[in-house]
């Protein structure tokens, strides 16, 4: 009886576009299905009325993921399942959610609505050691998965002791089954020692109208750090600096019209720093106007820094007398 030999196998090859291709519109598929699950379709419609400002407590199924002990496992589980399966059938996918990896934290985006984002947040296990602490303006939940880490949650001290003690740390043992509910604008969260890669899914809210972010120096408070509190903010100081870098002399007047807007402190603050560097004189009148502005929160660094400018290069005094001197 003759028989016919078996087909050989054919070679997983990254090299193979076609292969790729199919690869990602299985992940792609899988995602779909995950997301057309009715459960998680009801979770993501939380999402959307929770990322638009309703309250937690409004958003049941929601507020449930990061708050009892069994829907966050049940809901990453199933996430897992799904992709587990894609993945065993197409072994070069890759996830379709964004996701990061630097060595140490891995973060993959489940979903995102609004001003929320849900997400998975791993820590690799090792120590680490802090000497600053960084605030936003937002609250997060985490609902602890997986791993062990020791931690520890560093406030704001608030009142007349905040002069001599700025902050106040909780420690904490995160394991399993941990809930945590933080005010980031008031509370860090801060892992010291991962003994097993700590896994959490953790449920972020941006305020509608952030203040800027602050870094503070361990232990006196020192402000080391402040950068704008939203991204569209944050997109246009990166839009600022590379105006210039490259030296646009041209963008001179919109940056001092930047920095006279009744705004975001900090953007205001690179706008004016940046309109020095590319233009003195149009730069130190916007300085003069701001610093002169009762109420403005930049009045003072403002007159502060022109105070400097002038005792550098006397010169600038003529640009207040004649403010049509170029």
């Amino acid at each position: 009886m003759r028989t016919t030999p078996a087909p050989a196998p054919i070679p997983l090859s990254p090299a193979d576009p076609g292969r790729r291709q199919r690869a990602q519109a299985a992940m792609r598929a899988a995602a779909a299905a995950w997301r057309a699950d009715p459960a998680v379709g009801a979770i993501l419609a939380e999402l959307e009325r929770f990322g638009a400002g309703a309250p937690l407590e409004g958003c049941p199924r929601l507020e449930a993921l990061v708050t009892d002990t069994a829907s966050a496992p049940a809901f990453a589980a199933a996430w897992c399942r799904q992709q587990a399966a894609a993945l065993g059938r197409e072994p070069l996918g890759l996830p379709a959610f964004r996701h990061a990896f630097d060595g140490t934290i891995s973060t993959l985006l489940l979903a995102r609505s609004g001003r929320a984002q849900l997400i998975l947040h791993a820590r690799e296990p090792g120590a680490a050691t802090f000497g600053a602490v960084r605030f936003t303006d937002g609250v997060r939940f985490d609902a602890v998965l997986a791993g062990a880490a020791e931690a520890r949650i560093v406030r704001r001290t608030v009142g007349p002791a905040a002069a001599q003690q700025p902050f106040h740390a909780e420690a904490l043992a995160l394991r399993p089954g941990a809930r945590l509910a933080l005010d980031l604008n008031q509370e860090a969260l801060q892992l010291l020692a991962t003994s097993r890669r700590l896994v959490t899914l953790r449920l972020h809210r941006f305020a509608a109208d952030p203040t800027p972010s602050r870094e503070h120096r361990l232990p006196d408070g020192a402000l080391l750090h402040q950068s704008a509190g939203s991204i569209a903010d944050s997109r246009r100081e990166m839009m600022l600096a590379l105006l210039g870098r490259m030296e646009v002399a041209q963008a001179a007047p919109l940056m001092a019209a930047m920095a006279l807007e009744h705004g975001d402190a900090s953007l205001r603050w690179q706008a004016l720093r940046e309109c020095l560097a590319l233009d003195s004189a149009a730069g130190f009148r916007a300085l003069v106007a701001v610093a002169r502005r009762a109420g403005d929160p930049l009045a003072a660094p403002a007159g502060a820094l022109r105070t400097q400018l002038v005792e550098a290069h006397p010169e600038l005094l003529a640009l207040e007398t004649d403010p049509c001197r170029a």
